[in-house]
């Protein structure tokens, strides 16, 4: 990195969608339909403090449109927003515009939570609905004086900022804010609580009983039907400008709801028990606080080592394949036998909204740092060849396998190293993946690719970084023990991005070969190879490779 860097912790973050299916009939006797007529009695708090209505309608502070998807007509993140969320030390550097370039690492953060809204934009829009309300946010700011007179279509700014506020769930300390220990009957209690008093606000969480098919939504009401019924009267994106409520038996402590949890889904009756933890609520002023940077930092900087050190890594599958991770202890966390399995002190599978354990889904995997991991890319429960990508992301670099396309039984290994420094694919089969290690540094942040070839009796890439050298070492073999790749070196620094590109690197049986990318001169330049035949650590030849970019 060429700017200056605030010491940041490392904290999980957790990639959760949140997402709805376009708006169905509720099943009768499901609780959830329009109350207009029976809110004339039994309010016991309302946000604002006012009436319903009179301070939070769905009609006027809710959306007019429905949650959304990923839809080439909508744009999500971009480093503007990841800026915003964390400052200037995200940048590598700027280019010709002075629009910001991201390090590494922020780019591959900002890519995967994109690809987590595919399930649906929910937690932004309950979100800034609140925001909007609660005067922290103006929707004049995106065109018109109350959210229900927003559009969607055409409008940049607001997308954007339904992202944001989208992304804050996967942020620490938000990603550990969500209340997920309560009761229906305290979670009504909580927020008419809140209500009252003014001092908290909430966005709701709900789950099937089994943790799957999060949602979020704006509460802005309790009604007391009776000494036995609750309702939280709450604004649902999936129906947009309807007033609907969560329905609470206050003697059995149970809720029950009727909604969607992503645009491809069908809807489903939701509903849970006082031991389930599948009614939850997350807090306002956290999202609003300060947030920490999950991937700021240098490799090369001594202060972000304890950073490392005491931080977590973060594992994301996106494939409808499963992963099982097992460190250097010999312990796991995955699906190990079709079961998801927990063994790992301090790991978590984090079940994301809207994504959590539909049989095409996969927990985010935060572990420790400062152990190795092996990686199986499991494809035992697929049906067709799927393409599946891996990524790691850590406090100043990322490292990730990408384009597997995994065939249906197949069991492919990825290792990485306990720190930056190295990762390894081996496959059985002729799949042709791309290998990425990104790193930010105190000089310029670089990113590397290898896309190997492969043979139809399967192979092994193994990559590694010497920052303090400025080399990076690629060895690679095919079933005849040869193999071919190609390589691409990104380097950010003050002169802006440059690329070096080289196709057709062909390797004998256990050849490495050692790329000088810290000598490079620049586009168009040469960079210096140095051949070690047959890996045995000694540098038998060197060449001068052609850049092709």
């Amino acid at each position: 990195m060429i700017h200056s860097r605030s010491f940041v912790l490392y904290a999980m973050a957790l990639l959760a969608s949140a997402g709805c299916k376009k708006k169905e009939a509720a099943p009768a006797g499901d609780g959830s339909g329009s109350a207009t007529a029976s809110l004339k009695t039994g309010v016991r708090a309302s946000l604002g403090g006012g009436k319903p209505g009179e301070s939070f309608a769905p009609s006027k502070q809710g959306f007019k449109f429905q949650n959304y998807g990923s839809d080439a007509k909508f744009e999500n993140l971009t480093p503007v927003e990841v800026k915003r969320l964390f400052g200037a030390d995200v940048c590598a550097d700027a280019d010709d515009k002075g629009n910001c370039i991201l390090t590494p690492a922020g780019e591959r953060w900002m890519q995967e939570n994109n690809k987590a809204m595919d399930g649906g934009h929910c937690e932004g829009m309950a979100a800034l609905a609140l925001l909007f309300d609660l005067k922290k946010a103006n929707p004049a700011d995106f065109g018109a004086p109350t959210a229900f007179e927003l559009a969607i279509e055409g409008n940049a700014k607001l997308q954007h900022e339904i992202a944001y506020w989208f992304s804050t769930q996967s942020i620490a300390p938000m990603s550990k804010a969500e209340v997920r220990t309560l009761t229906p009957n305290e979670v009504a209690d909580k927020l008419a609580e809140g209500f009252k008093t003014g001092a908290e606000s909430c966005t709701i969480g709900i789950y099937m009983l089994d943790g799957s098919g999060g949602h979020a939504t704006t509460p802005y009401a309790i009604v007391d039907k009776s000494d036995t019924e609750t309702w939280i009267m709450h604004y649902d994106n999936n129906f947009p400008g309807e007033e609907r409520h969560i329905e609470i038996d206050r003697k059995a402590n149970t809720w029950k709801y009727f909604t969607a949890a992503d645009p491809k889904e069908p809807g489903s009756v939701y509903e849970g028990n006082a031991d389930s933890n599948s009614l939850t609520i997350a807090p306002t002023s956290v999202r609003t606080g300060v947030l920490i940077c999950p991937f700021c930092g240098e490799i090369d900087d001594a202060k972000d080592d304890e950073t490392r050190a005491k931080g977590s890594r973060r594992i994301m599958l996106d494939s409808d394949a499963h992963l099982l991770i097992t460190d250097d202890t010999g312990k796991k966390i995955g699906y190990d036998g079709g079961k998801l399995v927990n063994e790992i002190p301090g790991a978590q599978a984090i079940e994301p909204k809207a994504m959590a354990r539909r049989a095409d889904s996969e927990p985010v995997y935060d572990l420790p740092s400062g152990h190795k991991l092996v990686v199986t890319l499991d494809g035992s429960a697929l049906k067709k060849k799927d393409a599946s990508d891996v990524s790691l992301i850590a406090n100043g670099y990322t490292m990730g396998v990408y384009g597997v396309d995994l065939e249906p039984g197949e069991k492919d290994t990825i290792e990485f190293s306990a720190d930056w420094k190295a990762i390894s694919y081996i496959t059985q089969l002729a799949d042709t993946p791309d290998l990425e290690l990104g790193v930010a540094t105190l000089g310029a942040d670089y990113e590397f690719e290898i896309h190997a070839s492969g043979e139809e009796g399967g192979q092994r890439v193994d990559i590694s970084l010497d920052a303090k050298a400025g080399t990076l070492a690629v060895s690679a073999a095919a079933k005849d023990g040869s193999a071919t790749y190609e390589v691409i070196v990104h380097r950010i620094a003050d002169h802006g991005e440059q690329v070096f590109k080289h196709a057709g690197v062909a390797a004998g049986a256990k050849d490495k070969f050692v790329f000088h990318y810290a000598d490079w001169q620049g586009n168009g330049k040469s960079m210096k190879v140095g051949v070690d035949k047959g890996g045995d650590g000694t540098i038998d030849e060197d060449e001068d490779l052609t850049d092709e970019e």
